[in-house]
């Protein structure tokens, strides 16, 4: 299933490259790297429709619990400029799961949904000032969890160089059931990530460059639990109204163990890979 799944999703986007390094792209969009977030907004009045799926793969191995993992994200984003500085979203989320622990009954199934809405306000130009930077921020709710997220986004435009460097933080709070005491309870999460990506654009259409991401898992029972890195290759490519991202995330390393996660890699609550396409059209 992957392999289709990869290879079909490579085809597509050689196609793109082809045509993207011959072209010039006609709009604005706001986004280069599939993860990591850049200062630019859209222009007053300008819309955007993205589509995100992203699927994470590979949670048996060294002190996991699964023997099976496999998780497909799905997001739909409406996008549109409010000024020259100030941009929003609203997004419908979708989350499968398929897994199965070690001596359970077999292979599980799990549907998520959410909706989220995001912020963006411009503080300064990549271009034009000495760093771009912008305040984001975003909330997500569903049935069983609220979710508030804001970011620091600062980058720099270097002729065809691009850097942006995120700063995250999260406060989650998740009901669950426990079935041992019968009674429903509330858990907090307070998650801190950085994202830092480069690219090289060979075109005003084309580039490719590198994402990686460190995501840190803080709870009120446990303090600080893990930091998993995650780092590999971004492609984005351009053709007249419409924007293609691809990113492929392997899991390099957990660089905080602790007795809750003492392994090289964290694979109960991350994946050993992470594939993202976003593909986005401007309207």
């Amino acid at each position: 299933m992957i392999r289709p799944f990869v290879r079909n999703i490579l085809a597509i986007l050689l196609a793109g490259v082809l045509i993207g390094t011959t072209s010039t792209a006609l709009f604005s969009q706001d986004r280069s790297f599939a993860y990591t977030y850049q200062s630019n907004i859209l222009p007053k009045g300008s819309m955007d429709l993205e589509l995100t799926n992203t699927l994470r793969t590979g949670k048996e191995g060294e002190y996991s619990p699964f023997e099976f993992g496999r998780i497909l994200d799905q997001r739909i984003e409406f996008e549109v400029g409010l000024s020259d500085n100030l941009q929003t979203a609203f997004y419908f989320n979708a989350s499968s799961s398929a897994f199965a622990l070690e001596g359970g009954p077999g292979i599980e199934h799990d549907l998520d949904v959410s909706f989220s809405n995001e912020w963006k306000w411009k503080l300064s130009d990549p271009s034009v000032d000495a760093i771009g930077s912008a305040l984001y921020g975003e909330l997500t709710v569903s049935a069983d969890e609220i979710e508030l997220e804001g970011k620091v986004i600062l980058d720099k435009r270097f002729g065809d160089e691009l850097v942006a460097l995120n700063l995250i933080g999260e406060y989650e709070l998740e009901s669950e059931f426990e079935a041992e005491e019968s009674e429903v309870e509330t858990e907090a999460e307070t998650p801190v990530e950085i994202d830092l990506s480069y690219m090289h654009f060979f075109s005003p259409s084309f580039g490719i460059g590198l994402e990686a991401r460190n995501h840190n898992k803080i709870t009120e029972d446990e303090g600080w639990e893990h930091s998993a890195l995650f780092a590999g290759p971004v492609i984005f490519v351009v053709h007249d109204r419409i924007f293609g991202i691809l990113t492929a995330l392997p899991q390099i390393a957990n660089l905080h163990k602790t007795d809750t996660a003492p392994g090289n890699l964290v694979l109960d609550d991350h994946e050993k890979v992470e594939l993202r396409l976003l593909v986005g059209i401007s309207l």
